[in-house]
């Protein structure tokens, strides 16, 4: 099991640094998100919800924001969207869409964020972020700092029950 994505710091710009072997990463050699076990229904930082046509979907573990979900082309190391065929974007789209019905039908956030970023890990994976009301967002009305998504864990129990819900809503 890799070790779970972390995004670096929300401080000051000129205090950041690429992550340490990135350009490897970038090539593809020893990238943390290809050594993930995508068989596994727990990879540690999330709960796999859907194996699509070619990515899997995983319900995060970590951060403050409930529903925030990773979905993670799988079919071979891609840094990125460019590196796809039109009928591999395709697919890759239409399975994160998939989830972001789910997501909304399940949690009815005010606004679901698409991010699609790979400056921590340079592997194609699409962030689905569930946005709230004021009283329930980290920070309503703008970007959400990706220390809201890395830092603290969510409720075990209601992960587990959020998991078995989006996955039988993804099922049909």
């Amino acid at each position: 099991m890799a070790s779970p994505p972390h995004h670096g710091s929300d401080d000051d710009p000129k205090d950041r640094t690429w992550p340490a072997r990135f350009a490897d990463h970038l090539a593809g050699t020893d990238c943390p998100m290809c050594a993930n076990d995508y068989t596994a229904q727990d990879i540690g930082w999330g709960l796999r919800l859907r194996v699509g046509e070619v990515s899997n979907a995983y319900l995060w573990r970590s951060g403050e924001v409930r529903g925030y979900c990773v979905v993670i082309y799988t079919a071979r190391h891609v840094a990125e969207p460019t590196e796809l065929s039109t009928d591999e974007a395709a697919a890759f789209w239409r399975d994160t869409l998939a989830v972001g019905h789910a997501l909304e039908s399940h949690y009815h956030p005010l606004k679901l964020n698409y991010l699609l970023l790979g400056n921590a890990i340079p592997h194609s994976h699409w962030h689905l972020v569930p946005r709230r009301e004021a009283q329930h967002d980290p920070a309503p009305g703008g970007p959400i700092p990706f220390t809201h998504l890395d830092h603290g864990k969510q409720d075990e129990e209601q992960l587990q029950r959020d998991a078995a819900t989006l996955r039988s809503m993804l099922a049909t």
